[in-house]
């Protein structure tokens, strides 16, 4: 069946008319039915999924011995003197959104603390889905942990007007060193 002959005769008859105006009737209509059906998917069921982390303290400060009248290059490793690490990874599940305005897409972030201050480091969450994101953070020791005690990690995703979820982990406290290669 060839169309543009029909398409193509102009002025189109009663009938055409008729025609095109139930095909466009009938097709809004399904849209506007059909189109509430859909579920959005919000941020509220985002969760955090499994955490793991380490928490090392270093109360010495030691610098190498390079000699008395040198000067020296060194390569550090460990965690510095007088101060606290803590590494790990989280692994969050943020379903997708689907706004119809992409403007009120919102950012989400990754906040983790110690129970014992007010202090915490953030990490944005550049996607949605399944992710999983490396923690490293050194700060300086405030002398309230020590070698063996417990520390509680507070992990939370937040949004700029919400807290989507959050979880706590209690971690053994370990002795860190730092070394020098020089």
């Amino acid at each position: 069946m060839d169309v543009l002959p029909w398409l193509l005769d102009w002025p189109p008859s009663r009938g055409t008319v008729a025609v095109f105006v139930l095909l466009s009737a009938f097709s809004v209509g399904t849209l506007v039915v059909l189109g509430g059906v859909t579920d959005e998917i919000t941020y509220d069921n985002a969760s955090i999924e499994s955490t793991d982390f380490t928490v090392k303290l270093n109360d010495e400060i030691t610098m190498p011995d390079v000699g008395s009248d040198s000067m020296g290059t060194c390569l550090a490793s460990g965690t510095p003197g007088d101060r606290i690490t803590v590494r790990g990874n989280v692994s969050v599940q943020i379903p997708t959104r689907n706004d119809r305005n992409a403007a009120e897409i919102r950012r989400v972030e990754l906040a983790v603390s110690l129970a014992h201050t007010d202090e915490r480091t953030t990490q944005t969450l550049s996607r949605t889905g399944d992710v999983t994101t490396d923690v490293f953070w050194v700060f300086e020791d405030d002398e309230t942990l020590s070698v063996n005690d417990t520390a509680t990690v507070q992990i939370t995703l937040l949004t700029a007007d919400s807290m989507l979820a959050d979880r706590t982990a209690a971690v053994s406290v370990q002795n860190a060193t730092r070394s020098y290669d020089c």
